[in-house]
């Protein structure tokens, strides 16, 4: 926004908010959330000025919620299988865990506590400040401990010591086939949690650290036959 508009924060008007909206050619998602961006900020500002804001003229956008996208399990097997170790690892950790490519770009061995038999729990830190409590397979705990030993990141690298989250969805989508991406096998965990799993909503929203049980929803594909269902109702 600021590159785009070339004025001082206390300058911006809302014609100017309003132009730099319209040109940009966003996705709803987007537009929606590089709105809200602008409130909160120019919502602080007129704090700070006593001026009235100029982005309330930016209203919420209306979304089209998109169907579940999981990866096919195929594509998943497949990625595992030809990626070299760290790849391998962010897979398993999408695909198993339902971790977002932030989470595992994150994940440390201070977060990590051997709980007995092989399992342990760890400590995820999610959007927004929150943390909840994963437990790891025994077999996947012992993935993540060879893959760093000793104590630190899990995948170091420059930002901020560890690997940047964009750098870990680019890994994953190196080894993953079509259009499949890291986020797909978060979508897959979801999927295969519910449908597997009793059918548990609130169990997978709790893994998933989803604030509202609608986005869980979003990320779910039942396996319900729909054929099946219209056949049911036929006279």
């Amino acid at each position: 926004m600021a590159r785009y508009l070339d004025v001082p924060p206390e300058a911006v008007t809302e014609t100017h908010l309003v132009s730099w909206s319209g040109t940009q050619d966003w996705k709803p998602e987007t537009r929606n959330a590089n709105h809200a961006s602008a409130r909160v900020f120019f919502r602080w500002l007129a704090g700070k000025t006593g001026q009235s804001s100029p982005a309330r003229g930016l209203t919420a956008v209306r979304r089209p919620v998109p169907p579940p996208r999981p990866a096919p399990e195929e594509a998943i097997a497949t990625a595992i299988a030809c990626a070299p170790p760290r790849t391998q690892l962010i897979l398993k950790l999408a695909a198993q865990l339902g971790l977002r490519a932030s989470e595992i770009a994150q994940l440390h061995t201070r977060d990590i506590e051997q709980v007995g038999d092989g399992w342990a729990s760890l400590t995820v830190h999610g959007k927004g400040g929150t943390q909840r409590l994963l437990p790891i397979p025994p077999k996947l705990h012992s993935e993540i401990m060879r893959q760093q030993p000793d104590l630190g990141w899990v995948f170091p690298g420059n930002d901020s010591g560890h690997l940047s989250p964009r750098w870990v969805g680019k890994l994953a989508s190196r080894v993953l086939p079509d259009q499949w991406t890291l986020h797909t096998l978060r979508h897959w965990f979801a999927t295969v949690a519910y449908n597997r799993g009793g059918h548990d909503l609130l169990s997978v929203q709790k893994a998933l650290g989803h604030a509202s049980i609608t986005t869980t929803q979003r990320y779910t594909q039942t396996a319900l036959d729909l054929q099946t269902v219209i056949t049911s109702t036929t006279f």
